[in-house]
């Protein structure tokens, strides 16, 4: 049965260095992964914190990371999340903080939470079903009152 890694992990000899780094290729080749998550995943196969951060600091400066695109790529590709929900899930996956800014820098979370909020009242949403749901998606409450106001008025 597997054990969870005691806290600081296990120093790596050569030969465990290597099958870290196997694991690590393994992992990048199945997806793509912040730092942060990286090093997360290599502590809990056993390697200590320092190994883990070594590791990933020599695949970093190969080109194998890239925090920032990283970021801006998640942004992009969940256009349904507002500004609230794509900083906390970023931060949660260890994006650090200026990459975090920088993704978030030219979206306009209104047109976002607007797309949105016409195609539920064409599904027939009243304007608190909308509320509720911009909310839960992580759009701020003036963003999402805003909109849900504005999807619910009578057209002319």
């Amino acid at each position: 049965m597997w054990k969870q890694p005691e806290p600081g992990g296990k120093s790596f000899g050569p030969a465990d260095t290597k099958a870290l780094e196997a694991y690590l290729g393994r992992i990048l080749s199945a997806g793509v992964w912040t730092r942060a998550e990286a090093v997360r995943k290599l502590v809990a196969r056993g390697a200590s914190r320092r190994d883990a951060e070594d590791l990933v600091k020599r695949f970093s400066e190969r080109g194998c990371f890239d925090d920032r695109s990283y970021a801006l790529l998640f942004v992009d590709t969940h256009s349904e999340w507002g500004m609230i929900r794509l900083r906390d899930e970023l931060r949660r996956r260890g994006v650090p903080q200026d990459c975090i800014d920088e993704a978030v820098l030219g979206v306009d979370e209104e047109s976002r939470a607007e797309a949105l909020a016409l195609g539920w009242r064409r599904l027939g949403m009243e304007a608190g079903g909308i509320l509720s749901r911009l909310l839960r998606r992580g759009f701020s409450p003036r963003v999402s009152r805003k909109v849900s106001e504005r999807a619910c008025e009578p057209e002319d």
